[in-house]
């Protein structure tokens, strides 16, 4: 189990050369990935994060400075941590700017949470159940998608409500005229 208050400590101490744009996110992936006992990137596996998304890069690298810590270093498999960088991250880029991951309580918690969860590990003191109920309360991304669908379903009860008050206008124009 690994101490989630140690881990958020660690992201609002995060250095500013990992949100700068100059800071190769190709080369930091690479040293992570041989850190934890993987091959580094080659020019394929690099070319995601080439990309041109620039807040997913940064949060990339807020991430990288996570996971260098050593309880995860020590616990972390390379496969899981790409997955976690490619994909897990990929949709808080659209959500959520980066510097919020190290400057705000939530957001920080928010990323320790999704990286244990991605490395298949606890917060200490938590079981499963709790940490997956505890992520639920500051997860961004299942946020979005619950008022999406909420939205969704206002709009289509929104069109419900309409088509029923112009059925009953028909009818009540229809009533009229056969008097």
């Amino acid at each position: 189990m690994i101490s989630l208050s140690r881990l958020t400590r660690r992201l609002a101490e995060t250095p500013a050369d990992f949100l700068s744009p100059e800071t190769s996110v190709p080369a930091v992936v690479s040293d992570l990935l041989m850190t934890i006992g993987g091959p580094g990137l080659d020019e394929r596996s690099a070319m995601p994060f080439e990309s041109s998304e620039r807040n997913w890069l940064r949060i990339v690298l807020v991430s990288c400075w996570l996971l260098a810590d050593e309880e995860l270093i020590a616990r972390a498999e390379p496969k899981r941590v790409l997955h976690y960088l490619t994909e897990v991250l990929l949709p808080l880029a659209d959500l959520v700017d980066a510097p919020l991951f190290v400057s705000d309580p939530d957001r920080r918690e928010e990323l320790a949470r999704l990286a244990l969860r991605s490395l298949d590990l606890l917060p200490e003191g938590e079981s499963r159940a709790q940490a997956a109920d505890r992520l639920a309360t500051v997860d961004t991304v299942r946020r979005y998608e619950v008022l999406q669908a909420a939205k969704a379903a206002e709009e289509r009860a929104a069109a419900v409500r309409k088509a029923m008050e112009e059925q009953r206008a028909k009818e009540a124009a229809a009533r009229y005229s056969q008097v």
